[in-house]
């Protein structure tokens, strides 16, 4: 009988409301309603507490992701991997400001001479004069020293799955486009974050 109860307990336990989050994103979860401005803290909680961040999901696949790596109150840094061509995904490390305790902002670091590539065929990665070609033709469109800012709004959280959805905007020079919104959802398994990769 006891250990009945027992594995019964254990089983309960499990599946409880809210242990599919840690305690610090829960807390934030709780506290949010759905269309409604997250606070920049809240969001850096939500950093470290997931995964991975998947932009405009579709199925097992994101248009592009982030891992966050490290937050402070000043800031954050965070691996981004999305599609180059395709033939080719790419990830590189760059860093964000936060701001007004709501945006964070893209800090302006050269992020290119980070960028790391691989074969969308096989997974191998690029290396050598390869690797060097890309990343020339990666500075070609881009300085490698974005300055946008973006905030989050509420979306809602899934227990059994384990994620949390927000609306991203972007801000350029003071002003929010809704055609460059996105739906991110955040992954908290670190199973099915792993599991994830990136559309052309």
């Amino acid at each position: 009988m006891r250990r009945s109860v027992l594995l019964l307990a254990l089983c309960l336990v499990g599946t409880a409301p809210g242990l599919a989050f840690d305690a610090e994103s829960q807390a934030v979860i709780d506290r949010m309603k759905a269309g409604k401005l997250v606070p920049i803290s809240g969001i850096a909680t939500l950093m470290m507490g997931a995964e991975r961040w998947c932009y405009r999901q579709q199925g097992d696949e994101c248009a592009w992701s982030d891992i966050y790596l490290s937050v402070d109150e000043t800031g954050a840094s965070y691996e981004i991997s999305n599609p180059w061509s395709q033939d080719v995904d790419i990830s590189f490390v760059d860093a964000g400001i936060f701001r007004d305790d709501r945006y964070i902002c893209e800090a302006g670091t050269e992020w290119i001479s980070s960028v790391r590539a691989y074969s969308r065929d096989d997974g191998l990665a690029l290396e050598g004069r390869e690797l060097h070609a890309l990343k020339a033709e990666i500075a070609q469109v881009s300085d490698g020293r974005d300055a946008d800012c973006f905030d989050y709004l509420y979306q809602a959280a899934d227990s059994a799955a384990q994620t949390v959805t927000l609306l991203q905007r972007q801000h350029r020079d003071g002003v929010t486009d809704p055609a460059n919104d996105a739906i991110v959802t955040l992954h908290f398994d670190k199973d099915t974050a792993e599991g994830l990769g990136w559309y052309w």
